[in-house]
């Protein structure tokens, strides 16, 4: 299936400006866009969302693509706190897991696009999933944020050498997390309309 692409007529509705200036941004190159056959300008939606963000302008809900998050963590409280937190904001999708290897296989099932992984976890610990799943060509491009409340017994610099894209220490500040998730999937958070009551 081809990929949505958005008119001249489309972007000026979404920015409330008329088409000419979206003509004018087109030629002084502020907006990548190619042309059709018929020579109309077409504009992807990554290279549209990425304008839009960078004018600081709200992304219209046709253009928003929810991002799945996965919390491995075996502290089921903070696992509830760490998920309603990403549950509140409009652009994430959450589940949960309380170890390492089934953190694997839901993965593998189907992969995330952000993981929230504890270090110290049963079964196989952050270390290991991390360095698993950066060393596979289908989940290597998949963030990870480590956390964990105890004391490394390496350097935090091994994080990054394992490409950890994020770290934080518990106790978790909730909002530098989602917002630091946000800027890792290059998305712009904003509160749910309405939240559902959790189960």
């Amino acid at each position: 299936m081809p990929e949505r692409t958005y008119t001249t007529h489309d972007i000026a509705r979404f920015c409330d400006v008329y088409p000419s200036s979206v003509m004018h941004w087109i030629n002084v190159g502020k907006l990548r866009t190619h042309r059709t056959a018929g020579g109309h300008h077409r504009v992807t939606r990554e290279d549209l969302v990425e304008f839009l963000l960078g004018l600081n302008i709200r992304l219209p809900e046709e253009l928003v693509t929810r991002k799945r998050i996965l919390v491995v963590d075996d502290d089921a409280e903070l696992v509830k706190v760490v998920a309603r937190a990403f549950a509140r904001l409009s652009d994430f999708d959450v589940e949960t897991c309380g170890d390492g290897i089934n953190a694997l296989i839901r993965i593998g099932q189907n992969p995330p696009d952000l993981v929230v992984l504890d270090i110290v976890i049963p079964k196989m610990d952050g270390m290991q999933v991390c360095r698993v799943l950066k060393s596979q060509p289908e989940t290597r491009g998949i963030k990870i944020i480590a956390v964990t409340g105890q004391k490394l017994p390496f350097s935090e610099k091994k994080l990054v050498d394992i490409k950890v894209d994020a770290f934080f220490r518990k106790p978790l500040d909730l909002k530098a997390l989602t917002d630091r998730a946000a800027e890792l999937l290059r998305v712009e958070p904003a509160p749910r309309r309405s939240v559902r009551a959790e189960r």
